[in-house]
């Protein structure tokens, strides 16, 4: 093991691109992402000791390794207005949203409190890599990095989540209870969603470098057992069919604005007289079946873009900042040839065969097949390194991105140019 993985504190290494799908994993507990899918996702919960093996090679050297991002970094973060934080206390129950002073957290030495802080992913750079290990997953389902921050028996209390969960303990120790329970009831007039019927069917306690993978509905409560306890939850978002088909409706709806032929009027000179007024015409619904047929509004794929464009829209706090976005496009030319492009930490895309999506919008429509072709590695490997493109003027959808702060720079200066 090198000195890398037994850094203080611990630096999580980043996934290759390609993913070793068939090998077997420490992560997964010896199984390979192939077998884990198979037998365990959405299926049944996994327990995995020594799932970050360089936490145990660190404790047998008596080095002992530390978080990637420390309480102190947290505290100071769930302060950021740009970051989802909450703060809940136990004995009795209380729920309080951020942002926060440092005084408003409590000391370490507190018992029964835990702090939240979502979508980390975009805020610290350990985070992201750490997402990076779990993209034999599709990009449409992940939802985001959340970490806990807690003291002696802190928690959430009992409850069930709708989504797919990894729960990766970085420092202290945490204990984990959890029912495949039936009742899910909640306890009535509560800040927080707290199961009223918990029972206990298995218990672990979890230590720096172990994962509880759990899925959806499993019923589950965890305990800090130690002051400064952190828990990486990896989660996976599961959108319900109607908001799925309710926001591909909705943009596929906004698209017919660009078919001209649909402006024009109905039109009925077949009208047939008829005794029954208060009905809707046949000849109107005959017409509509056909238009409909036309638009192949009766076929997954004309709704499919629409939901495509949905599922890469970034979290509702994201802040893209374009401000210092200020290349010509001819300096851009220039910049993609010396330097990585990258999509901006709280940038989404996803791709639906050739076409890819990014923060709900489709960027490769009627650009050149070197700008396509970009966008499918940027969405594929999660950067562009060193290519030339020519032609970039201010139509182009990679200059338009940049300006907006959707992609950025790797390790760029603008003195550089």
């Amino acid at each position: 093991m090198t000195a890398f993985y037994l850094s203080n504190p611990y630096q999580p290494p980043q996934a290759p691109q390609t993913l070793p799908l068939e090998l077997p994993w420490a992560l997964l507990g010896n199984m390979s992402p192939v077998q884990f899918m198979k037998t365990h996702w959405h299926k049944k919960p996994l327990l995995v000791r020594g799932a970050i093996p360089a936490f145990k090679l660190a404790n047998i050297a008596g080095n002992p390794l530390q978080s990637p991002i420390s309480a102190e970094t947290l505290i100071k973060l769930a302060g950021d207005d740009a970051v989802q934080s909450r703060l809940i206390q136990a004995k009795p129950w209380r729920f309080i949203e951020g942002p926060f002073k440092k005084k408003d957290i409590p000391t370490s030495k507190a018992r029964h409190w835990t702090l939240l802080l979502q979508g980390m992913e975009a805020q610290h750079p350990a985070a992201a890599t750490v997402l990076s290990w779990f993209r034999f997953i599709p990009d449409a389902r992940l939802d985001d990095l959340m970490i806990s921050l807690a003291s002696i028996g802190g928690g959430v209390g009992p409850h069930f989540d709708s989504y797919d969960v990894f729960l990766i303990q970085m420092s202290g120790r945490r204990r984990w209870r959890i029912s495949d329970q039936s009742d899910l009831s909640l306890k009535p007039k509560m800040p927080l969603k707290i199961l009223q019927n918990f029972q206990a069917q298995q218990e672990w306690d979890l230590e720096p470098g172990d994962m509880l993978y759990l899925p959806p509905q499993v019923a589950h409560d965890g305990i800090a057992l130690d002051a400064g306890c952190q828990t990486w939850s990896v989660g996976f978002r599961s959108p319900s069919y109607k908001e799925l088909l309710q926001e591909g409706l909705w943009r596929l709806a906004e698209s017919l604005e660009e078919i001209p032929g649909l402006a024009k009027h109905f039109a009925d000179p077949k009208q047939a007289a008829s005794n029954k007024a208060q009905e809707l015409p046949h000849e109107m619904t005959e017409q509509l079946g056909r238009k409909l047929k036309e638009l192949r509004l009766d076929q997954i794929d004309t709704f499919l873009p629409g939901i495509t464009a949905y599922l890469s829209e970034p979290k509702p706090q994201a802040i893209f900042d374009g401000s210092s976005s200020n290349l010509t496009p001819a300096q851009f030319s220039v910049a993609l040839s010396k330097f990585v492009l990258v999509p901006h930490p709280q940038t989404r895309l996803l791709t639906l065969k050739k076409c890819v999506f990014c923060n709900g919008e489709e960027m490769t429509g009627k650009q050149t097949l070197a700008t396509q072709k970009a966008w499918q590695c940027i969405a594929a490997k999660k950067s562009l390194n060193k290519v030339q493109i020519d032609a970039i003027n201010t139509e182009n959808s990679l200059y338009q991105a940049y300006q907006d702060g959707w992609l950025i720079f790797e390790g760029f200066a603008p003195g550089w140019l």
